[in-house]
């Protein structure tokens, strides 16, 4: 019943009809309760919504709802999308067995699709991984940063980072960054769009998250490239002494992200001594229990 009703669904695009039953016969248990309510409900219109239009990638990635669906964050889209980004790099960097891709993520999480930024991040590694790619992939979830700065120290010819940012808690996005630690612009967005649409059916490995766990191609940057960027930060410190005695007191909130550890690190190693963390706001909780939307150009409402 439900893979007739997708079928109809998407009808109008016979690209996406081949990848019903992909979509649905994926590992992840969760997306599919997921679809199975949302018919049993004989909800039409989210269904629809999910299933009826495929998500745009551009020149900052891509960033949707997670939840079933090929307009939606989810195992296939991303599988999918790191496939094009692939074949793409692929004909892009001759040199990228030899150089690699770094993967970054935060906390964000969905319970009731199963989704997570580290659940995207492996299925990402796993796709890279598999066609031989090396992935420099983060063991903790690290401040989106750290994934250009590790694209330029280790020459690497890409960078990505699964985060939504400041978006709504339900949001999840996928950031990719180039061989310059920039993120990508035209034409390299419509390169990736286009080697997207053509790799579409997921490949023999991409499933199979457990590679990340057994593969010698991937290594874990974390503690090296930490203690990199703050030693880089602090040739940017001229005034470490007075910075030890001044009296000036720092406020930050990290709005329930992943900033706090590395913000306060970044402070202490300038030297300054007088820093306050919100307490409320400052673990990362995929929830971000105090605010509705976690941008603090919000103003009082987020701060």
């Amino acid at each position: 019943m439900i893979k007739v009703l997708v079928l109809q669904l998407n009808s109008r695009d016979g690209a996406m009809v081949p990848l019903v039953e992909a979509f649905l016969s994926f590992m992840n248990p969760q997306t599919l309760a997921e679809v199975r309510r949302l018919n049993c409900d004989g909800d039409i219109d989210q269904l629809r919504e999910c299933f009826g239009t495929r998500m745009m990638f551009g020149t900052a990635g891509m960033r949707s709802t997670m939840g079933p669906g090929f307009s939606r964050m989810n195992d296939l889209t991303i599988i999918q999308t790191t496939q094009g980004l692939c074949r793409c790099l692929e004909k892009s960097f001759p040199d990228i067995k030899d150089r690699g891709v770094v993967i970054g993520f935060d906390a964000r999480a969905h319970p009731p699709s199963g989704s997570s930024s580290k659940r995207f991040a492996r299925f990402a590694a796993t796709v890279l991984a598999s066609q031989g790619i090396p992935v420099y992939l983060f063991s903790r979830i690290t401040p989106t940063p750290l994934v250009p700065f590790t694209v330029s120290q280790l020459k690497l010819c890409a960078g990505i980072m699964v985060t939504a940012s400041h978006n709504p808690k339900q949001d999840n996005g996928y950031k990719v960054y180039w061989s310059n630690g920039a993120q990508i612009i035209s034409p390299h967005d419509k390169e990736i769009a286009k080697a997207i649409e053509e790799n579409l059916q997921p490949w023999s490995e991409s499933w199979n998250d457990k590679f990340v766990d057994s593969s010698s191609l991937i290594k874990d940057p974390y503690e090296d490239m930490k203690s990199k960027y703050l030693e880089c930060l602090q040739k940017h410190c001229f005034h470490r002494d007075i910075n030890k005695e001044t009296k000036l007191k720092f406020v930050h909130t990290s709005v329930h992200g992943v900033g706090h550890e590395f913000v306060q690190a970044a402070l202490a190693s300038f030297n300054f001594t007088n820093l306050l963390a919100v307490p409320e706001q400052k673990d990362p909780d995929p929830e971000f229990p105090t605010v509705k939307y976690p941008n603090p150009e919000e103003g009082k409402d987020v701060l």
